[in-house]
Order: structure tokens, then C-alpha cells, then sequence
């Protein structure tokens, strides 16, 4: 007996997605006080599809699929984890958004790899974690070179001019 996944990903577009998730995507955008449509703002996406086999005692054992979407914005991602074999909304369809200054982006590596999210959702209280199973392949390589490019650069902080430091500014003894 035992359990295998064979992860499968691709970088999509936003057209790919089917429309309940859409719907999805943008009613939970309104309900978690994002404030806006986060779909017409997506710079990178990539589709993971894993099939988890189990192998039962006499060999027998249903594959079940799920699928996880990342979306990538300026300033949010949007995971969503759903099953592709529904027809229709998928009552266990879950979305979450991220926003990037909050969002911790590592690399797991090993038997399973995967992209690893650590944040406080948007609507959360609690900050949590998550890894998402990849194939390892160059699609996910690159989606999470541009996440994390993207969460460091939206930590960066410009100093306005007229804030610099108080060594910069001259002294009231230094100017003449």
C-alpha cells in the first residue's frame, strides 16, 4: 500500500481559466476587502495538476487530481486549489490572496518539489504556510524567480529627497 503524486506544470494565461474560477477569483476578491479585480493585473501564472494515486491491497486504487493555480499581480498573488474534474463550481474551491510585502517565497526542494508561501492571507488573522507541489520544471523555475523578484521588490522602500538622513544635511554651523 501506498501514495504517489505525479505533479504536471504550465504557465497559463488568465483566458485559461475556467469561468466558475473566475467568478471565484473575483467574488472572493470583493467578500476579503481586496478592493479590487486582481485578474487584469497578472503578470506570471502557472498551472500545477497532481495526481495523487493510492495503492490499496490488492492493488487497486482511484487516482484523485487537484489542481493549484498561482497568479502573480504587482502587488498580490492568488493561489487558488480546486478539483479540474468538476463540471461547474467546485464547492471545495479555495482561493487565497496574498500581498507580496507580507509573503515569504522559498524553493523546497527534493522527492516533491515545490514553491513554499509563507504570509497572512488577505481577510486572515493568522499567518500561515503552504507549499505548492511542482514538477520542478523550468516554467516553475521561472515563475518563482519572478515571485520572489517581485516580494523583494515590494519591500523596498524609496526615501523621498526631502527625508534623508541626518548626516547628509548640513550642519546650521556649516552653512554659510
Amino acid at each position: 500500500m501506498g501514495t504517489h503524486r505525479q505533479p504536471s506544470s504550465r504557465v497559463i494565461g488568465v483566458h485559461s481559466l475556467p469561468t466558475a474560477v473566475i467568478s471565484l477569483i473575483q467574488e472572493q476578491a470583493e467578500v476579503r476587502g481586496l478592493g479590487r479585480d486582481p485578474l487584469p493585473e497578472v503578470t506570471h501564472a502557472v498551472r500545477t495538476d497532481v495526481v495523487v494515486g493510492t495503492t490499496g491491497w490488492f492493488g487497486r486504487g482511484r487516482p484523485r487530481r487537484r489542481t493549484t493555480e498561482l497568479l502573480l499581480t504587482q502587488d498580490v498573488l492568488v493561489v487558488t486549489d480546486r478539483d479540474p474534474d468538476r463540471d461547474g463550481p467546485d464547492p471545495d474551491a479555495q482561493v487565497a490572496f496574498h500581498r507580496l510585502p507580507q509573503l515569504e517565497v522559498t524553493r523546497v526542494e527534493g522527492p516533491e518539489p515545490g514553491i513554499g508561501l509563507l504570509s497572512t492571507p488577505v481577510g486572515a488573522t493568522e499567518r500561515g504556510s503552504r507549499v505548492v507541489v511542482t514538477d520542478g520544471g523550468p516554467e516553475t523555475d521561472r515563475f518563482h524567480r519572478a515571485l520572489a523578484e517581485a516580494a523583494e521588490r515590494s519591500r523596498r522602500v524609496d526615501v523621498p529627497s526631502s527625508r534623508l538622513p541626518a548626516e547628509a544635511v548640513p550642519a546650521p554651523s556649516e552653512v554659510s
